[in-house]
């Protein structure tokens, strides 16, 4: 196993750890259980999580933490720290800027304080900003698209579009996606999890670089074809998928059969704290129970750095770093 981790998946507000929990709350004056196991019952899902809306509800305490320029930065900071001590060599972390605003933050605000966290902390990578699926969120998500434009290169890397995917299809936010490949802002989106294959083929259309998890691909060749020929990474959450019951064992979890139709596939945590997790370990599981050779493994994080949202500098020095 290569003592490295590279993390293209992973959710700010899913990711807090509990002593950066303490530290926010200390900072904010805000009271939390005095039980680590209490606490840890407020950030990491149950065994027996029904779908992906009942895992979604573990977001809201952690999001309570996250509503001031001082905490967002700090977190931000934290999670990068932990990431470093853990052999990460790069990141792309992501969150939704309008799920920040209850304090009175703009959107503008929130990202130039999580863009100041992430400099501080020296990782490699960068900002991945999420449009939600929602009813009532049309300008925000715009909003958000204005900021990715500003900070594109200067901290943001791209866009995504994350939430509740089986109460809000893909192509319902179609004319957000539109005006990213107009201002030619990268985007992946969240696909092919709660709900199915038609969901990649959506966010294919609509000019997705990459898709976030995608494991249902497998239901459909079409799909599976659309991904081999236009080279479109899945960023697999194998742990996650578990937790949302898309899939009710590890040994079910297409990876192999999804490398062996020669689709590219990368490894990640998408939520440390919420799934219990991280991409080592999120590796280690795939290696275990498919017996992957080191040359897969390798491969592994091969595409997840050509599948980065990163200029070549940094990816030639990453491929250096694996080699």
């Amino acid at each position: 196993m290569l003592d490295i981790s590279i993390d293209l998946h992973l959710h700010l507000d899913g990711s807090l750890s509990l002593d950066t929990v303490k530290r926010l709350a200390k900072m904010q004056n805000m009271t939390l259980p005095e039980d680590d196991d209490k606490l840890k019952e407020l950030l990491t899902v149950r065994k027996g999580c029904r779908d992906l809306a009942e895992y979604l509800t573990k977001f809201d305490f952690p999001l309570s933490l996250l509503q001031t320029a001082e905490a967002i930065e700090e977190g931000t900071y934290l999670l990068c720290k932990e990431l470093l001590n853990e052999g990460c060599i790069y990141a792309e972390i992501r969150f939704a800027p309008q799920l920040h605003l209850l304090c009175g933050l703009s959107q503008e605000q929130v990202v130039k304080a999580a863009i100041k966290g992430f400099e501080r902390s020296g990782l490699l990578g960068g900002l991945i900003l999420c449009c939600m699926r929602g009813n009532d969120n049309r300008a925000q998500n715009f909003g958000t698209v204005v900021v990715a434009k500003k900070y594109l290169g200067k901290g943001v890397l791209a866009l995504d579009l994350a939430g509740n995917e089986a109460g809000f299809p893909t192509g319902a936010f179609e004319d957000i996606f539109e005006a990213s490949r107009k201002e030619r802002i990268p985007f992946t989106v969240h696909a092919g999890e709660a709900d199915g294959a038609a969901s990649v083929k959506k966010a294919i259309e609509m000019g997705a670089a990459r898709i976030g998890h995608g494991v249902r691909s497998i239901e459909d060749e079409e799909v599976l074809k659309l991904l081999t020929d236009k080279k479109i990474p899945l960023e697999l959450c194998p742990t996650s998928n578990l937790n949302t019951a898309i899939f009710s064992d590890i040994n079910e979890y297409p990876v192999r059969k999804l490398m062996d139709k020669g689709v590219i596939v990368t490894v990640n945590s998408d939520n440390r704290s919420v799934s219990d997790t991280t991409a080592q370990k999120e590796i280690e599981l795939i290696k275990s129970t498919f017996k992957l050779t080191e040359s897969e493994e390798k491969q592994l994080f091969l595409n997840s750095v050509n599948a980065a949202f990163c200029g070549g500098d940094i990816k030639r020095k990453l491929v250096k770093m694996i080699e």
